[in-house]
Formats: structure tokens, sequence, C-alpha cells
């Protein structure tokens, strides 16, 4: 239908088909850009997500990582219990997935100190 991938790829881009889009770029490995486009969608558990199940680079951990804590920062609004936001745990349950030896030893303890307030017994 397309004379070349990148004119699909505009194609979708021009319009707004970025699910269709981010599915292309999986397809021909481009995986950073496929979760850019989530990241910028504001969806930060996804854009984690395709980088750390598709880690076939060390290139996609820096990235995975900041998105990862990006969301949970993002679901540990103040004045909103954590409990109430549905993304966290799928977020903390993602950071387990992610290789320990790529971040930081400040992005584990980071992550270590989210634990707690996902408890619900952490809440009267």
């Amino acid at each position: 239908m397309f004379p070349s991938e990148e004119d699909a790829l505009e194609f979708l881009e021009d319009y707004d088909l970025d699910e269709a889009r981010v599915k292309l770029l999986k397809e021909l490995g481009r995986i950073s850009e496929a979760a850019m486009i989530h990241a910028k969608n504001g969806d930060l558990f996804r854009a984690a997500e395709i980088l750390i199940t598709s880690a076939h680079s060390v290139d996609h951990a820096r990235p995975a990582i900041e998105y990862l804590l990006a969301g949970l920062w993002r679901g540990y609004t103040i004045g909103v219990l954590p409990t109430s936001n549905p993304i966290v745990p799928k977020l903390l349950r993602l950071g387990d997935r992610l290789d320990k030896s790529a971040m930081t030893e400040q992005e584990v303890n980071e992550v270590r100190r989210f634990r707690p307030f996902n408890q619900r017994a952490f809440y009267p």
C-alpha cells in the first residue's frame, strides 16, 4: 500500500493513528521510538513496558528506568492515596523485571521507597 516504511509511518502520524504506529515501529525493531509515542501521550507504564519486555539492548534500560520513576512519582500525587491509582502496583511489578545492574543505587533506593506506600496495611 505504501512505497516505503517511512511513508507508512508518516501516514499514521498524520492521521494520529498512534497505536498502529507503535505496532509498526515495534515490528521494525524501533522500540525506543515506539516507547516515546506512549510517553508523549502520558502513558509512562506502556512506554516502560515496551522497553523492558523487549530489552534486547542495554540502551533501552535507561529510558525504561526514567519512565518507570516518572510514572511512580506521578502516581504518588500529594493528597491522593496511592492505592487509589491502579497503575502504581503495575509500575512496581514492572520495576521488579528491570535489570538492577542498569540502575544507580539512588534509583534502586527510590523504587524501594515507593513500595511501603503501596501496601493497603499502611493506611488506616
